[in-house]
């Protein structure tokens, strides 16, 4: 191929929104256009050279569990020999996890002998969209500074909304109580900003994972509250396991060092008569039993 061609071809390439990650058969990066940096934040010259299992590109599955090794789409591809359409998510430059549309395919060379893969992904979500709405709340102080999830003001006028609800509807609802793990620690290792960095990408994390429907806010200084609209409490735990398993995916690079972030979460579903008070409370004592020692664990309380 000659020079113009590849300026040619590369020139197309980088005009495509989605991204486009091509690897070689030990697994390294070849190729990575703009696309793929504008979706995750990491930049071309950061990411070739590297495996694509690096620990900076880990990938989720649907269910937030961890591809390893092989199991990464786009090093299926190279074993298999074969193309895949899948949903996934990807982690960003900034430590939160991406969620994407992929598609995958081997590319052989002249004899058919597999010579690496190519992945082709775009954000399942529309950006631009969820933007205008942040912005929107943001503007009229419905966002916590911080985290940039909802205010307990927010929450608390959910909370009401939700119960008012449940006693006119047999709607159901939980709530989840999250604290992030070994704080202390982080604090006196880091400094405060560090705890706010971890606070912030937890929320951000668990915001991520959630449905359109249901809401996260910032609850007290260092924990957060969510709403589980539509869910009862056959349903809250595999819930809880999942935003559980996306915080201990994700993490804060600090000064060199990579921290890893766990949450210990507290749930409960809605009863009849329950006040705000009443529902926390609960949610609050479950959280008290999931944070002891070693914490990284969810408690539900189901009683009222």
């Amino acid at each position: 191929m000659t020079q113009l061609h590849s300026i040619f071809y590369r020139f197309i390439l980088d005009s495509l929104p989605s991204g486009v990650c091509a690897i070689d058969r030990e697994g390294k990066i070849v190729y990575w256009n703009e696309g793929a940096e504008r979706i995750t934040g990491h930049l071309r010259q950061d990411v070739l050279g590297h495996r694509c299992d690096a620990e900076f590109l880990e990938h989720t599955d649907s269910d937030n569990n961890l591809l390893m090794g092989d199991a990464i789409p786009v090093s299926e591809a190279v074993r298999e020999g074969c193309s895949k359409n899948a949903r996934a998510s990807l982690r960003g430059k900034d430590g939160h996890f991406v969620s994407i549309k992929l598609q995958t395919l081997p590319f052989r060379d002249e004899r058919g002998s597999i010579r690496g893969a190519v992945e082709i992904f775009e954000q399942a979500a529309t950006p631009a969209i969820n933007n205008r709405r942040l912005n929107k709340l943001a503007a009229y102080g419905c966002l916590d500074v911080l985290t940039g999830v909802l205010t307990r003001q927010m929450m608390e006028g959910h909370l009401h909304e939700n119960l008012g609800l449940n006693a006119r509807h047999p709607v159901p609802f939980c709530i989840i109580c999250v604290a992030v793990d070994d704080l202390v620690h982080i604090r006196e290792r880091f400094g405060r900003p560090a705890v706010d960095a971890a606070l912030r990408t937890a929320a951000q994390a668990i915001h991520g994972g959630l449905r359109p429907t249901d809401f996260v806010g910032r609850w007290s200084d260092l924990g957060l509250l969510a709403i589980l609209t539509a869910c009862d409490e056959s349903e809250v735990t595999k819930v809880g396991e999942r935003l559980r398993k996306l915080v201990h995916c994700s993490g804060i690079n600090w000064w060199g060092d990579s921290v890893r972030i766990t949450i210990s979460i507290g749930a409960t579903p809605a009863h009849d008569n329950d006040s705000v008070e009443s529902i926390v409370a609960r949610a609050q004592q479950a959280l008290r039993e999931s944070s002891s020692p070693p914490g990284n664990c969810m408690v539900v309380i189901h009683d009222a």
